[in-house]
């Protein structure tokens, strides 16, 4: 039931961000498709445009994705850690839904800010590399890159149950994570991976279930070019079954892979607590 919430709620949301941006965002997959066909490099200014639209995707998008995030990793830690309050598949939007926005953006920037400071260094490597033209030099670049990757992953593990814990403990718990994940780096770390490739044969699967429904409604999103100048209302007179068809399959398959990805992670700090949260 929890599942057939979650998936309603991202058809909700969906369908909501569709009517407020839906022709910027089929200008842009037209935009996109056009220069992929036009067959000649792209320069700069080619992509001027698409970063344009993109820019007014994002603007509209970015709050409500963030909140709509909030409330779903909140709804998936609540599932696990806090059974008896499943009414409408644990969705709700409050306090602790604030509490997981705070700590989903503070775990963006520390991230965005270790991928500015690694990429700085990187680059400053390559360049000092191509200026030398010393090819040995190559080798520290793989390394770095290696070394990068290595301590984002150790990062994210570290981190990891920053939300559980957030939630289980009805507070703003960034850092305490460190604490619970001491020691359990390589049995998290496997867990991890075990869900995302669980996640990957859910949209292997999902996507040749979907890929008839696409079919039988016109192509999925392929029948909106065209339309990128026309109103609301002749999108959707137009091109009903699809945009129905692709936000169906999309809500279905986002609603099984976010439990698949993220309730592991609460069942983690739930078992080493020793019981579900008050």
């Amino acid at each position: 039931m929890a599942l057939i919430f979650w998936a309603l709620f991202y058809a909700v949301i969906m369908v909501a961000a569709f009517a407020v941006m839906g022709p910027n965002l089929i200008g842009f997959i037209s935009a996109t498709e056009q220069l992929e066909q036009s067959g000649a490099t792209p320069t700069m200014e080619d992509f001027a445009p698409l970063f344009q639209m993109m820019g007014m995707l994002f603007a509209v998008l970015l709050p409500l994705s963030l909140i709509a995030s909030a409330m779903i990793y909140a709804a998936v830690a609540r599932s696990v850690l806090r059974p008896g309050e499943s009414a409408f598949g644990y969705l709700r939007l409050g306090m602790d839904e604030f509490r997981v926005l705070v700590v989903s953006v503070v775990l963006f920037l520390v991230f965005m800010v270790l991928m500015v400071v690694t990429s700085g260094i990187i680059g400053a490597v390559i360049g000092m590399t191509v200026a030398s033209e010393t090819p040995a030099l190559w080798l520290l670049v793989v390394l770095l890159i290696l070394a990068a990757v290595g301590v984002c992953i150790w990062l994210a593990v570290r981190l990891s149950l920053a939300i559980p814990i957030t939630m289980a403990e009805r507070r703003i718990a960034i850092f305490d994570s460190f604490a619970f994940t001491k020691g359990r780096f390589w049995p998290l770390l496997g867990m991890a991976l075990l869900a995302w490739v669980m996640s990957i044969v859910v949209g292997l699967l999902g996507s040749l279930v979907a890929m008839p429904l696409q079919m039988a409604t016109g192509g999925g999103m392929m029948a909106l070019e065209g339309l990128e100048d026309e109103s609301l209302q002749v999108i959707l007179q137009s091109a009903w079954p699809a945009i129905a068809a692709w936000i169906l399959i999309n809500a279905v398959m986002s609603a099984l892979q976010v439990a698949v990805v993220y309730a592991p992670f609460s069942a983690a700090y739930r078992d080493m607590k020793g019981g579900a949260s008050d």
